[in-house]
């Protein structure tokens, strides 16, 4: 089988300052390589395998809880995976193993890509804005930046107060500041460190409905 090239320490080295990394591997040389790093496998809801294929779906399809059932087919909002949880995944990995047309949007605090620097956001509003996540029984209150790490996703998390608000809307406008991670070629691998970094899906390009995408969730044992 393939093996990730860089390997997969490097790519979460490299993903650890920057926010992600690019590779090419497979499914099975990735789980291999986070295995003898010591990394645990996350299922991103209870009685989800650990591996997830990502297929775009409509919200009448889509599970009840994820973000496909809001906003279906069209753009996603920027968003860390897991965030409904106390202990959100570290590392995400996504894998390709078809070409698609529709990108990985990604972002990180300072990132500047083609257009001028994003507007200022105070820490203190992103350290006390308060938000509800939502989780049924388990929900709790935390806020979007906890030390260095992010925790955000709308879907889950409801401002309580007006720093909230103002993350909140925030994190809206990055959107057109994001990355575009492009999917030309089937056995690309992306990581992404998920306390540093957001990402989000755009409206899945016409012609692309098939689009796969497998994700794999870690927590490496790094984040405090």
């Amino acid at each position: 089988m393939g093996v990730a090239s860089p390997k997969l320490e490097a790519l979460a080295a490299t993903a650890g300052k920057q926010g992600w990394a690019a590779g090419s591997g497979d499914v099975e040389s990735v789980r291999k390589q986070a295995a003898q790093l010591g990394w645990v496998e996350v299922a991103p809801r209870r009685g989800d395998p650990a591996v997830s294929v990502l297929r775009p779906s409509g919200p009448e399809a889509a599970h009840r809880s994820s973000l496909s059932a809001v906003y279906g087919l069209g753009q996603q909002p920027l968003h860390t995976d897991g965030a409904h949880v106390q202990a959100p995944p570290d590392v995400l990995v996504f894998i390709s193993e078809h070409p698609t047309v529709t990108p990985t949007q990604l972002w990180r605090p300072g990132f500047r890509g083609r257009r001028r620097g994003p507007p200022y956001m105070s820490a203190a509003a992103l350290a006390h804005g308060m938000f509800l996540v939502r989780n049924g029984r388990d929900s709790f209150y935390a806020p979007a930046l906890s030390g260095s790490y992010y925790r955000y996703d709308p879907g889950c998390m409801t401002p309580c107060d007006a720093r909230a608000q103002e993350v909140q809307e925030y994190f809206d406008q990055q959107l057109s500041h994001a990355s575009a991670h492009e999917w030309p070629a089937a056995g690309q691998v992306l990581v992404v460190d998920n306390r540093r970094a957001l990402h989000a899906r755009p409206a899945v390009a016409e012609g692309d409905l098939e689009r796969e995408l497998t994700r794999i969730a870690f927590r490496t044992g790094t984040a405090p």
